[in-house]
């Protein structure tokens, strides 16, 4: 927690100047939710400190006294704790929902066990790309393409895809990223059916 005078004020954004002369860039959003809805240069502000996304120090919450401080980082808290809670949508359901209708298609081919064992291989390496590509994220480090990941799948590693999103609870929130999935996981199932049917793997 820190403390400093508001030194500079412009309609929706301002800077608070703590006691070493420093500045820290401040929203008029990080005060509404800390209390602060006429904010007048001048005021004293209690806030923590966080990054934007260019890595630049900005506060991240902020409040009058420590009390409101306090409960403005509660809130954040809760936030965050119920933004991290993967939500089950129609593309959980549709991954849900074709898996028995892969692993069905599977055990009707001669090459069943190729095929189960290409997709294990697959769904192995998907997982691991979406644990680095989590760290690389937290580190704010080289990512792994989506691409890559999307490839991954279509071939037939979206089960470790699927696993990887609910448990490292990473990609969940990108909707064009999760409608790109779901479409890999479909053609990845309609191709599997396709070439069943035509023989290329035995039916």
């Amino acid at each position: 927690m820190q403390h400093g005078i508001l030194k500079q004020w412009k309609k929706d954004f301002g800077f608070i100047q703590v006691e070493n002369g420093e500045r820290f860039f401040v929203h008029i959003s990080t005060l509404k939710r800390g209390g602060i809805h006429q904010p007048r240069i001048g005021d004293t502000i209690y806030f923590t400190l966080g990054k934007d996304k260019q890595g630049r120090a900005r506060a991240q919450t902020a409040g009058r006294n420590p009390e409101q401080l306090e409960k403005a980082n509660a809130r954040r808290a809760a936030h965050r704790q119920a933004n991290s809670q993967p939500q089950t949508d129609w593309i959980d359901y549709l991954a849900l929902a074709g898996l028995p209708l892969a692993l069905l298609l599977a055990a009707f081919s001669p090459a069943r066990w190729w095929i189960l064992g290409i997709m294990a291989t697959l769904s192995v390496f998907s997982f691991v790309m979406y644990g680095f590509d989590k760290a690389q994220a937290l580190r704010n480090a080289w990512r792994v393409p989506e691409a890559n990941l999307h490839l991954f799948a279509v071939l037939g590693g979206w089960p470790g895809a699927v696993l990887a999103q609910r448990r490292l609870r990473h990609k969940t929130q990108k909707g064009t990223f999760r409608i790109v999935f779901a479409a890999c996981v479909l053609i990845n199932i309609l191709v599997l059916a396709y070439l069943l049917r035509a023989g290329v793997v035995g039916i």
